[in-house]
């Protein structure tokens, strides 16, 4: 799916449950690796300066349309909410409520598909996986503070 297709599901979604419109981006991120979908705001001194609901790339490309539309209009349900000033976290009894009403998955009801990328600690070789390119190049083992290598990649 492009952006396209997402914003008219988006628009469609939204006119039909809360009879708003979207207001906000819509965008796909080859970054975004740890969260499948987001409602972002941004604030500058409690001034709402932007917001903008993105979704992962990795995500996308992995998927199948039902769930991909899931996650979509989970975070349209994020926004529809913040737009009607109601509480929209999360762990809010009403966006709880909202995504029961609607049908829609809570949060991380879905499970990482894609490429990840094998560790291993130079010092006590302890291996992990993470869904990050670098993590050797930033972090140091907890266990024993010896350095990561980069082992290779593999599909989830």
């Amino acid at each position: 799916m492009n952006t396209q297709q997402l914003k008219f599901h988006a628009e469609g979604f939204l006119k039909e449950h809360f009879d708003m419109p979207l207001d906000v981006p819509l965008r796909i991120s080859k970054r975004m690796k740890s969260k499948l979908g987001v409602f972002s705001i941004k604030y500058n001194n409690n001034e709402v300066l932007s917001s903008e609901i993105v979704l992962s790339y990795n995500f996308i490309i992995n998927n199948d349309k039902n769930a991909i539309l899931d996650v979509l209009y989970h975070e349209c349900v994020h926004y529809a909410l913040y737009k009607k000033r109601l509480p929209f976290r999360d762990s809010d009894p009403e966006f709880i409520n909202t995504l029961e009403r609607l049908g829609i998955s809570r949060t991380r009801s879905y499970k990482y598909k894609g490429q990840s990328y094998l560790y291993e600690c130079k010092k006590c070789r302890y291996q992990f996986s993470k869904n990050m390119k670098g993590y050797e190049k930033r972090y140091m083992c907890g266990r024993c503070h010896g350095k990561f290598v980069y082992r290779g990649t593999f599909q989830r």
